[in-house]
């Protein structure tokens, strides 16, 4: 019976049905929340969320978790399997691809719940000469800028910075500037009445984990296509 449960554990029909699973309850979770819920499952950690959020609104969420912990046992145990096998005709390369796959999406997934518990993030308004505090320093505002287009509408902004160790950057739309291990994010500038903009600090300390994850799964997909157009060829 034990083996009859490991095999199912270790099958790759039974990963297929939980990323099915997974799949679904996501979908359900789209209906599930409203905006303003949304807007708050968006403005927080993912953990923090969860304890703070009723269980008749995070309940899929919380299924989710349980099926990708499900889908992280399956993989290590895919990879265990196949490991033990002997290695056939394939080169080494070409043997260990599918495990640089199944430990980027291990990684990727780590990386997320390490940052679900530890990580941190915080809207904040600010305006030109105001100073933001730090962990273990300041963030001053030196400059907010605007592009408006015809139509009156803000196209681009930009805001200019400098740390107390005296280090000056630029943020832009998906360019942030990272002082002391966080992360500042413009996401919104206005010029009337008067010149402000809403800024994000985020702590992201999953995030080298998902860089090396994603970048073990690129490397896995990159032997595997290439291997099979060297075939049909």
């Amino acid at each position: 019976m034990l083996r009859k449960f490991y095999d199912t554990l270790a099958s790759l029909n039974f990963g297929l049905r939980l990323m099915a699973g997974v799949t679904l309850l996501l979908a359900i979770g789209s209906f599930v929340l409203g905006p303003e819920e949304s807007a708050r499952l968006n403005s927080m950690p993912l953990l923090v969320w969860l304890i703070k959020a009723p269980l008749v609104v995070g309940w899929w969420l919380w299924l989710s978790i349980a099926l990708l912990a499900l889908l992280g046992l399956n993989t290590v145990l895919c990879s265990m399997q196949s490991l033990c096998r002997k290695g056939g005709r394939a080169g080494l390369l070409l043997r260990l691809a599918p495990h640089a796959m199944h430990a980027g999406f291990l990684l990727i997934a780590l990386a997320h719940l390490v940052s679900s518990v530890g990580g941190f993030k915080e809207g904040v308004e600010v305006g030109e000469g105001m100073v933001i505090d730090l962990t273990q320093g300041r963030v001053l505002i030196e400059r907010l800028d605007a592009q408006v287009g015809i139509q009156g509408y803000v196209t681009d902004f930009s805001a200019t910075v400098m740390d107390s160790h005296g280090r000056r950057g630029i943020i832009r739309p998906n360019e942030p500037f990272f002082s002391q291990g966080l992360g500042l994010y413009l996401k919104q500038v206005e010029l009337y009445p008067k010149k402000l903009g809403i800024m994000e600090i985020h702590r992201e300390p999953g995030a080298g984990l998902a860089l090396a994850g994603a970048l073990l799964f690129i490397v896995g997909n990159v032997v595997v296509v290439a291997r099979k157009k060297e075939k049909e060829s």
